[in-house]
């Protein structure tokens, strides 16, 4: 059983030591922990016992710089995490700004213009080749029927059949054209919805930002305060069993610890950047009705050009009332 408990406790020492280099903040420095891990007080008193360190030394115990050591290994897992995760961050504000969106947004007219345009020169040989086979038809219709000619019946129905196919042909047209106004109006209403959320992810994330500084500093400043407190914990113990004999003038110094380059985690460029996307967004809301008249007055000018034959005199009133409707 004994031994089944030490190996659960090595065991969650080795993932609180994983969680740390991830992030040391989720498994807080503990003072009382350390003391026992690194064996401060059996330590102390053992040495202390032993006059050990002598009154002359001036180099730190093995112990002592131990602790230093263990300490300085935190403060720089607290400064990797805060780069990573600055750069995270900075990575996620560059994701999220929405100024690009914004100005893909206020030229949907544009764009629906084109592809409404393609759209048309997509179909425009085909509209003409039957056009032509339909006015043919009717040409032939014509000529048959100033001639009295026996097989008029015949050529009617031939004529019918081109101009049905040409009808059809400008009634797909026409819904392709309306099903593509319909997918630019949605996705304009969309992207703005989106360019909303996230601004608000945005300040969220720029919020976090501000807050990595303080916390880094926190973090180090915490290292700094238990390393102290080690090093207090073993010289006291250590003066308490030396039995009278004097401790090294040293224990009255504290430890130095490296100088460390802190991360830049200025937010004043975000800020301004914050700023800019907020006044581009307010824009673009106040130009949407603008944008999505002229998107249908695009339509409408397109959709006009699609113009069944409705000049043709046995033009079937049935095809005629349906090609006719107006565009929705």
């Amino acid at each position: 059983m004994q031994l089944f408990k030490k190996l659960l406790n090595i065991l969650g020492q080795a993932e609180r030591s994983r969680a740390r280099v991830d992030n040391p903040f989720l498994v807080p420095l503990e003072f009382e922990s350390l003391k026992r891990e690194l064996n401060i007080v059996e330590q102390a008193r053992r040495h202390g016992e032993q006059g050990y360190p002598p009154v002359e030394a001036t180099r730190l115990t093995a112990i002592e710089e131990q602790i230093r050591t263990t300490l300085e290994s935190e403060r720089h897992k607290v400064l990797a995490w805060a780069e990573a995760r600055i750069a995270l961050v900075q990575t996620r504000l560059t994701a999220l700004d929405i100024v690009g969106t914004v100005k893909r947004c206020g030229e949907f007219d544009q764009a629906f213009e084109r592809a409404a345009q393609d759209l048309l020169n997509n179909y425009a040989v085909r509209l003409q080749r039957l056009e032509y086979r339909a006015r043919e038809r009717e040409a032939e219709l014509c000529a048959l029927r100033a001639q009295n000619h026996a097989g008029y019946g015949k050529q009617q129905k031939r004529r019918n059949e081109a101009l049905g196919v040409y009808q059809d042909e400008i009634a797909d047209v026409r819904n392709e054209l309306m099903a593509l106004k319909h997918e630019f109006l949605e996705q304009l209403e969309s992207d703005v919805l989106a360019c909303n959320e996230q601004l608000v992810r945005y300040q969220s994330v720029l919020d976090e930002k501000r807050n990595l500084k303080p916390r880094l500093a926190s973090g180090l400043n915490k290292a700094e305060m238990v390393m102290a407190g080690l090093v207090q914990c073993y010289r006291a113990e250590n003066q308490l069993h030396r039995n009278g004999r004097r401790v090294p003038a040293y224990f009255s110094d504290s430890i130095v610890l490296q100088s460390l380059a802190l991360p830049d985690s200025n937010t004043a460029e975000d800020e301004v950047n914050l700023a800019l996307q907020q006044q581009a967004l307010t824009q673009l809301i106040e130009q949407l009705e603008p944008i999505r008249g002229r998107i249908q007055s695009s339509f409408f000018q397109k959709y006009n050009q699609l113009m069944p034959l409705s000049w043709l005199p046995e033009y079937p009133p049935a095809m005629e009332n349906r090609i006719a409707a107006e565009p929705v």
